[in-house]
């Protein structure tokens, strides 16, 4: 297999890139072009940006890497902060663990400054965690690999009584009571969504929510990461790709979600809600109708992405562990640790 490299942001004009991702089972948001891009805008001062080509002969894979030289790290591309699913991308399951081997020798032979390979935030399902641990012990490379984060999964059925019929009975009947209280309550609530021409507006509303949260959460949306999001939001709205949604009572907004669609699969990122309208369950019952929806949308996945909170689980979704792999280079490798 044979790898070409493109350094810096000349490698967002890759033509494979789109390929490869359009291809790839596996793909999702944090692989597309676009997020990618940003996110290197935004974060990637003072390192280097290397995104192999994997072809055999044809593009089969591509690897995003970043090179910090001043901690000597290398990794995927995507701060574990912000980027919940990270690694390659692969044109097949099959073409994965040729892609780990070469991915291993290029970076031994041909990118120095790197002193560990630190790749996280891969999904188990995937299977990519394990071939780069493979690839690892077969060239005698130190290594780690743990669970180090959670994402949860819902699974869509085709109609909303079948999803309420899939919880199971103690958590079907306490999500009615819940929806019952709710629409007694706010008969006059809806669901509501950022357009082209209000997205400005609307994305001041959600982080002056955001802000307004409690404890760590409230902390969450600095000035720095608010940027970040605004740029996301401005670049992914005009793709049909954001999902900005507002639960309105009263003409009021109570609850918020920053959220993406792509390729059948909805992607719960962040999300608030007021704190002063807690005894309508905002939060949860805007989660609620948002499954609805993409019920009635035919779309066959809900991803609530990194997090172990409870309500994921009461709400049907099931765990996707992340692995994080480590690999340390070995004394007498080419590079600053040799």
């Amino acid at each position: 297999m044979d790898v070409k490299l493109t350094e810096g942001p000349e490698a967002f004009d890759l033509p494979e890139w789109p390929v490869l991702l359009e291809r790839d089972p596996y793909r999702h948001i944090f692989a597309t072009l676009e997020w990618s891009r940003v996110w290197w805008e935004e974060f990637g001062a003072g390192r280097r940006l290397l995104v192999l080509s994997f072809c055999d002969p044809e593009p089969v894979g591509l690897a995003p890497l970043v090179l910090d030289p001043e901690a000597a790290v290398l990794s995927f591309l995507g701060g574990d902060d912000l980027t919940d699913y990270m690694g390659p991308i692969s044109a097949g399951h099959e073409s994965q663990r040729a892609i780990a081997d070469t991915l291993l020798d290029y970076a031994l032979e041909d990118i120095p400054s790197w002193c560990s390979f630190d790749a996280r935030c891969l999904p188990v399902p995937f299977g990519f965690a394990e071939w780069l641990v493979e690839a690892a012990d077969r060239r005698g490379l130190p290594f780690q690999m743990d669970e180090h984060e959670m994402t949860a999964v819902l699974s869509l059925p085709g109609s909303f009584d079948a999803y309420l019929e899939q919880l199971g009975r103690s958590r079907r009947h306490e999500l009615r009571r819940k929806l019952r209280r709710f629409e007694e309550a706010a008969p006059d609530a809806c669901l509501t969504t950022a357009t082209e021409q209000t997205l400005e507006a609307d994305l001041e509303d959600f982080f002056a929510m955001h802000r307004s949260s409690q404890g760590e959460k409230g902390k969450f949306m600095g000035v720095e990461r608010a940027g970040f999001f605004a740029r996301i939001a401005r670049t992914f709205q005009p793709l049909g790709l954001l999902s900005l949604d507002f639960l309105e009572v009263g003409g009021k907004r109570v609850a918020s979600t920053f959220s993406f669609t792509y390729s059948g699969t909805f992607y719960l990122y962040n999300s608030a809600f007021d704190a002063g309208a807690a005894a309508l369950s905002p939060g949860i019952m805007i989660v609620v109708l948002l499954i609805r929806r993409c019920i009635e949308q035919g779309m066959g996945r809900f991803d609530f992405l990194r997090g172990t909170e409870r309500y994921k689980f009461e709400l049907g979704a099931e765990r996707l562990p992340l692995h994080a792999v480590k690999i340390t280079r070995p004394d007498g490798a080419k590079g600053p640790c040799g």
